[in-house]
């Protein structure tokens, strides 16, 4: 992956972002070497992949393959996120160093603000034309940031299970299920002068 000039790689569902999976620490000329032995599990749950460009001055742009899958291919539907970089504490010095900490608190406060479109394809940039693993790349404006959306199944990564719940919670479910019927089959006991009485335990 590259970007003019620097990035983030998150997930999430739909509706909101979950987690921070990496975070660029290296110029852009450093980017590919630094991310080609880097191998990330989606957390369970997780359906989307959220990737942050962001722009420090000039032309920017971001690409990448993601599970082998080029990140432009149309096949892959990216969506583009409107700007967010006023969420995110944005230092352009630090952007432009490939250094910048974008945070997950930052970017999930932003996401409801969001609007989404079409990115645009760019193939003259000397960085992308240079770095970029198929020679293109998604533009956006100078010194902004935003988010490229796009689902794990469009990379080839099947989401994990949403909700399963754990064996031993089954079991207690199925025992205090079993506990109400008991309860529900038992006859009402009489207390004093006629008044009933009942009890249940869950």
């Amino acid at each position: 992956m590259v970007a003019d000039n620097d990035f983030a790689i998150f997930t999430g569902t739909a509706t909101g972002i979950n987690h921070l999976l990496y975070q660029n620490n290296k110029v852009w000329w450093d980017q590919i070497p630094a991310l080609s032995t880097l191998t990330f599990t989606l957390p369970a749950a997780d359906s989307m992949f959220y990737v942050l460009g962001m722009g420090g001055g000039g032309n920017e742009n971001i690409s990448g393959l993601i599970n082998g899958v080029d990140m432009t291919s149309a096949a892959v539907s990216t969506t583009m996120s409107s700007d967010l970089h006023s969420y995110l504490g944005y230092n352009t010095t630090t952007v432009s160093d490939g250094t910048f900490d974008a945070s997950l608190a930052g970017v999930q406060s932003a996401f409801s603000s969001l609007t989404w479109g079409a990115p645009i394809v760019n193939t003259t940039d000397e960085v992308i034309v240079g770095a970029a693993p198929y020679g293109k790349g998604f533009h956006f404006d100078d010194s902004t940031a935003h988010l490229f959306a796009f689902t794990s199944r469009a990379v080839g990564v099947d989401p994990g299970p949403v909700g399963v719940p754990e064996p031993s919670s089954i079991a207690l479910a199925l025992t205090g299920l079993a506990s109400l019927m008991g309860l529900r089959r038992r006859p009402r006991k009489t207390i004093g002068r006629g008044e009933e009485r009942t009890a249940t335990f869950a």
